[in-house]
């Protein structure tokens, strides 16, 4: 009995000592675990950003010497838009080629697929990194258009152009542009009611050299038949001119023979 109060005296440093480290390791968190959707940089002080990401599952991180971050590597949006509380900022302002305003919602839709870059380039709050990117393309792009062919036909070219833009610039920071779109564009109440006014009075004009380009037409045809006629009555007067005989066709072919029996009566 007195040899076990012996052996735990002799042992209890050592016992004391595991649990301080124990207790130091736990605190130092070196379990990680990263979820589906998701990527973790890890950081070590000396090593640096390691350039492969881990992968969803139970990592072993060195504990108090690094450091890690999660992205989420699922596909995102950056939006404008008023009155969203999801959204990143309020709808976009932009001045076209003529000095209109517009006024539009936009999403880019992208997909993370270098997280160290994204680390070492953009930081953690990557989101305030891209928004400038992509509101400076959106105003560039735009100033190459007019606001009246914005407002007809070329808007789905200007978010083309803006598209392939973004793409480029954030392929260089670990980015994947998915989409990006461009909806709900306002222009002045000014410009909207001369637009409209202007393509009326199009229309109307159209309208009317549709009906005297349809007059001109009815008019040659008119015309054509006319001459038409009248050659033929040219054709039977010269007949006449030129044989006597053909009157005698021309009434046999339209009594038959009722005519030979006026004339044999």
């Amino acid at each position: 009995m007195e040899r076990w109060p012996r052996q735990v005296s002799r042992w209890l440093p050592q016992l004391t000592l595991a649990g301080a480290v124990l207790v130091l390791v736990a605190a130092g968190r070196p379990l990680r675990l990263v979820g589906n959707g998701e990527n973790m940089v890890l950081f070590t002080w000396g090593g640096g950003v390691s350039p492969t990401p881990l992968q969803p599952g139970l990592h072993w991180v060195p504990p108090f010497v690094s450091r890690t971050v999660i992205f989420d590597v699922k596909t995102q949006a950056l939006t404008w838009k008023d009155d969203d509380p999801n959204a990143y900022a309020p709808r976009l302002l932009a001045l076209s080629q003529d000095g209109q305003q517009i006024a539009a919602e936009a999403t880019l839709q992208f997909r993370i697929v270098d997280p160290p870059k994204v680390y070492t380039q953009l930081g953690e709050n990557y989101l305030d990194r891209i928004a400038p990117i992509v509101r400076s393309v959106i105003l560039n792009e735009t100033s190459g258009f007019s606001a009246q062919a914005l407002y007809s036909t070329e808007r789905p070219l200007l978010q083309g152009q803006i598209r392939e833009r973004v793409a480029l610039l954030l392929k260089e920071y670990g980015i994947e542009v998915l989409d990006f779109l461009l909806r709900d564009v306002d222009f002045d109440p000014d410009f909207v009611a001369a637009i409209e006014a202007k393509t009326i009075a199009e229309n109307q004009l159209a309208q009317k050299q549709f009906e005297i380009e349809q007059a001109r037409q009815d008019a040659r045809a008119i015309i054509s038949q006319a001459e038409a006629e009248a050659g033929q009555l040219r054709a039977k007067a010269q007949a006449l001119t030129q044989n006597p005989q053909y009157l005698e066709v021309v009434k046999a072919a339209v009594l038959g023979s009722r005519l030979e029996t006026l004339i044999t009566k």
